[in-house]
């Protein structure tokens, strides 16, 4: 954490860089685009597109004016402003806030102020900090929409009835919100939507444009995921999405409710699925370790569902994604492996050779952790050292270091952790 980008000459490494994960990242976004511009028309397209250059251009003038003292990034600004356009509210029908937040010209204008407050101050400014503490787009949505963000999302026809209750959840559902609504008027496909579930899990008219379609956003979640060859955290969409089929199956059936429905409603509903993949994964807000990532998860799960019912506040994964965000410093310390004095083998992926490798802050992916053969924490360890911590780099047993270099061969962000690590424990051992 803390570095300078900057370049060595060459090095030998994993062929997984920060970049290379971001044009993943990009073009799996970039598919999920399409149904959502089948479900909500050209509109989707324009914000999208609005989303995407914003916040490029964002990133770019904030590089420009420090005088590159900020890095450029431009695949990180894509994605993020992408992101910002794909969990932006569309079609949601009477609510008067949500009619005029929903005017083509409004819905382009909160897209591109999001998509600015989410770069320069959720990326570039909380950057400097030394790390990210919440999702940049999460965030900018949450406060760019606060005065307005519970009626937009909650439209008249939710609060007609209680969907807190069973006979409310059929009504909201299979009648008001998720029943046919034409999203692809005059085909032959109009007969899946006459089913709400079908609805909710294939093509939903209003909601998160990112979130259109359920099941596309599944198999590219988890596509991008195998991609990524263990630099996306799948536990967090696995555990997430499993904590709120449980709690939803489970108040269902203690209220006699249809659990098939209630569950599919809690899972599919505007928000849930596509920030389980695309945004509670993002590396630099959430937990580094496997057990911090399954607390993460589970919380943010319990949140999401309590907010949902409580709250009649069907947006709520992005408000608990944001209180989960500030609780992952705390869990980074739950989990971490013990040091093992008796190196172990480790399968390393296959070598890069790399002229003049960017060098990049850390983006947490923890990946160092998983591969070092004594079972270290690489990026803890150069944290604790740069703080000068000592006690904690005792604790953290830098000196079973034997400078296999697996670290910096994996980091995508180019950090020399190997040469970190030893340094801290050269300093332990002579004190």
């Amino acid at each position: 954490m803390g570095e300078k980008p900057g370049n060595v000459k060459a090095s030998v490494s994993s062929p997984m860089t920060k970049d290379l994960l971001m044009k993943y990242t990009l073009v799996a976004l970039g598919v999920l685009a399409a149904p959502a511009i089948v479900a909500f028309g050209f509109p989707a397209l324009v914000m999208s597109l609005i989303g995407v250059l914003v916040a490029v251009a964002c990133d770019y003038a904030v590089s420009f004016v420090s005088k590159k003292k900020v890095p450029f990034n431009l695949y990180s600004s894509a994605v993020c402003g992408l992101i910002v356009a794909l969990s932006f509210s569309s079609g949601i029908p009477y609510s008067t806030a949500s009619n005029l937040l929903m005017e083509p010209i409004m819905q382009y204008i909160a897209v591109a102020m999001i998509s600015a407050v989410a770069v320069i101050v959720f990326k570039k400014i909380q950057g400097l900090l030394g790390r990210k503490y919440v999702n940049p787009a999460a965030t900018a949505k949450l406060l760019a929409l606060a005065p307005i963000y519970a009626i937009s999302l909650i439209p008249q026809d939710h609060l007609v009835f209680n969907i807190a209750t069973a006979s409310g959840l059929k009504n909201a559902v299979e009648q008001m919100c998720y029943s046919y609504h034409e999203p692809i008027a005059g085909t032959s496909f109009n007969a899946l939507f006459s089913n709400p579930i079908m609805t909710l899990g294939i093509l939903k008219s209003h909601g998160w444009l990112g979130g259109a379609s359920s099941i596309a956003v599944i198999a590219v979640g988890i596509g991008l995921i195998l991609l990524s060859k263990g630099y996306i955290k799948w536990r967090i969409p696995l555990t997430y999405l499993a904590t709120i089929a449980v709690i939803s199956a489970g108040y269902g059936l203690i209220n006699g409710e249809d659990v098939i429905l209630r569950m599919a409603f809690h899972l599919f509903v505007g928000s849930v699925i596509f920030l389980a993949f695309f945004m509670a994964t993002d590396p630099a807000t959430s937990p580094i370790t496997s057990m911090g990532q399954l607390i993460f998860a589970i919380g943010l799960g319990v949140l999401t569902f309590v907010f949902q019912l409580y709250l009649l506040f069907l947006g709520g994964s992005i408000l608990a994604l944001v209180i989960m965000n500030l609780a992952t410093p705390l869990l980074d310390r739950i989990g971490l492996s013990k040091p093992n004095e008796t190196r172990v083998s480790r399968k390393l992926p296959k070598a890069k050779k790399f002229e003049n490798p960017p060098l990049t802050n850390c983006i947490r992916c923890g990946k160092c952790l998983q591969i070092c053969c004594k079972f270290l924490s690489p990026i803890v360890i150069k944290e604790a050292a740069d703080k000068g911590d000592w006690a904690r780099v005792k604790i953290l047993k830098a000196d079973y270091c034997e400078g296999c270099g697996h670290c910096t061969f994996a980091c995508p962000s180019r950090i020399d952790l190997k040469t970190a690590v030893l340094e801290a424990r050269q300093k332990i051992l002579a004190a």
